[in-house]
């Protein structure tokens, strides 16, 4: 983790996501949204979910990776996120899930962020989920476009 956290941008990163924490119940709730609506494939991995505890979850994973980041954390983060891996293929998470799941996340984003979102916004946050998920799959996913 250390050599791919490196190359990330973690002052952007922190930044960018200092001003959707005001927002994020509804940043959150925006991003599932537009993941079942681009996605709606996604949707049976949810069925039993109570989706505002996702949502929480969601915010949660965001800002432990912000947090491990600023902190050099990165051995730490990257046992949790292995372990969050794990947990996910037990959903029913499929290699293929990654990269609509990094889409509708940079949608989001660019949503939340209107003007203010740059090509370097996008990049730091495509290049910061493309590490997670390097992480969280054996086989990682292609990088998100």
């Amino acid at each position: 983790m250390a050599k791919e956290c490196m190359s990330l941008k973690v002052d952007v990163l922190a930044e960018s996501f200092d001003l959707v924490v005001p927002q994020k119940e509804a940043f959150a709730e925006a991003f599932y949204n537009r993941l079942f609506f681009m996605y709606p494939q996604t949707t049976v991995l949810f069925t039993d979910t109570d989706m505002k505890k996702q949502q929480n979850l969601l915010v949660a994973a965001l800002a432990l990776v912000i947090s491990s980041l600023k902190n050099s954390n990165n051995d730490q983060l990257a046992s949790v996120l292995q372990s969050l891996g794990e947990r996910h293929e037990g959903y029913g998470v499929k290699s293929e899930h990654y990269p609509m799941v990094g889409d509708a996340l940079l949608k989001t984003f660019a949503d939340f962020f209107g003007d203010q979102w740059t090509t370097e916004l996008n990049d730091a946050w495509g290049d910061a989920y493309t590490a997670v998920v390097g992480l969280m799959r054996p086989n990682p996913a292609p990088p998100v476009a």
